[in-house]
């Protein structure tokens, strides 16, 4: 039983390699499945949170697997790479575990399952952020992977011919003479010789050191930023406890932390390229803030309801997509707009 285990494991993760953008489409096609199963029947958003959660998991498993394959790891710390993957499977999996327990053992189900995920969270945040020094938090922990940049000789339709590219972040495709210090370009990296040149091949710098770049430092205010931005869950539900589920305090609370946060990490200039990516993430994030109770229930629900009733009435053929949207919008806004999600 366990010989053939392991041999469905192996056929997979051939099947993957040989196919990473079959597998993409996959993965694809799982995600629009979620969609469209959305408000079909009275369980569909357990059903389409569950297939979701699935494709997303799909992608990271597969991501890993090219990963590997190629030669490109995720972080060079090992132990700093599995926090980052649990994180990314809680993640993936959070809305899934709340619309679930919320179906079957209802309200208090849901609400010891949301404290539960973010104390969670919270620990393996701190603990990446004290102990390990790694600087901001990023959503998601791992990045989904770039297939045809980052892995462009496994996308290839026969991966057993030709050379291996110049942008393979695992091969060496220049090597310095020790006498006279002249750059040579190697013979695994060398192109078909009708389009050979005597020109160096380009490599993509960014992509090369991704993996070795180190985190900006965080000390004094710009920890204190990223602290209130790492404990605003836990503050939130604090206050939704002590103030109610409606009120605007918690809504108000959870908005200034993350304004606060924002602007502190903003005074900071010493940040790489995917750090300040994740800066202005966040501060688009902000705009949920329009989609969140009680914001939501006194201001912006009316009006995208009205703007979208509008648009179908007017737009031959919207209305297929627009009135299930319409109908299913209250389902969404309570799953996906709670203000202690990312």
């Amino acid at each position: 039983m366990a010989e053939d285990y392991k041999l469905y494991i192996e056929k997979y993760r051939c099947f993957v390699t040989n196919n990473p953008l079959l597998a993409s489409e996959i993965e694809v096609a799982l995600k629009w499945a979620s969609y469209i199963v959305a408000g079909r029947f009275s369980q569909s958003p357990v059903v389409s949170e569950l297939i979701h959660s699935a494709s997303k998991l799909m992608q990271l498993l597969n991501d890993s697997i090219l990963r590997n394959a190629a030669g490109i790891p995720v972080h060079v710390n090992a132990v700093v790479e599995k926090l980052n993957t649990y994180l990314t499977i809680i993640e993936y999996t959070e809305v899934f575990a709340e619309v679930a327990a919320h179906r079957i053992h209802g309200s208090r189900a849901k609400w010891l399952i949301v404290i539960s995920i973010h104390l969670l969270k919270f620990a393996l945040h701190l603990l990446l952020l004290l102990k390990y020094k790694q600087g901001l938090h990023h959503s998601p922990p791992i990045p989904p992977l770039n297939r045809r940049r980052d892995i462009p000789e496994l996308c290839k339709q026969n991966t057993n011919v030709g050379p291996v590219t110049e942008n393979a972040p695992n091969v060496e495709v220049t090597f310095t003479l020790k006498t006279t210090g002249r750059v040579m370009r190697t013979l695994n990296a060398a192109p078909p010789l009708v389009s050979r040149s005597w020109q160096l091949p380009k490599v993509d710098e960014d992509s090369c050191r991704s993996v070795h770049t180190s985190p900006a430092q965080l000390s004094g205010k710009y920890l204190t930023a990223e602290m209130l931005h790492t404990s605003r869950p836990l503050v939130h539900l604090a206050a939704m406890r002590a103030f109610g589920e409606f009120s605007w305090k918690p809504y108000l609370i959870a908005l200034g932390m993350d304004l606060t946060s924002l602007h502190l990490l903003r005074e900071k200039s010493d940040f790489n390229k995917k750090e300040k990516q994740e800066i202005s993430r966040r501060a688009l994030s902000l705009l949920l803030y329009l989609l969140r109770s009680p914001f939501y229930d006194q201001y912006s629900k009316t009006r995208i309801i009205n703007m979208l009733q509008s648009i179908s009435n007017r737009v031959i053929g919207s209305g297929l997509l627009l009135r299930p949207l319409i109908e299913y919008i209250p389902e969404w806004q309570q799953q996906y707009f709670y203000a202690w999600s990312s």
